[in-house]
């Protein structure tokens, strides 16, 4: 396909796009308010142990060396 002929349908799908949207009742304000929570606001949380924190943490890696967890870039895309 010619790229001008891209460029020019990609703009129409836009252009119907902003015009579907305009036509949708937005809120000005929106606020999530939940039942339940897992923690009781106000509360003072507990000093995090940062070394037993990243024991955990690197003991659920496939592989470490040292204080590093070692992975191949990209090889999730493999």
């Amino acid at each position: 396909m010619n790229e001008d002929k891209i460029k020019s349908e990609a703009v129409e799908i836009m252009n119907n796009f902003m015009k579907a949207l305009d036509k949708i009742q937005v809120e000005e304000e929106f606020v999530l308010m939940r039942e339940n929570s897992f923690r009781e606001e106000g509360k003072d949380i507990e000093k995090v142990d940062s070394d037993n924190f990243k024991q955990r943490f690197l003991s659920n890696a496939s592989k470490t060396k040292g204080d590093a967890i070692l992975a191949n870039k990209g090889n999730w895309v493999e």
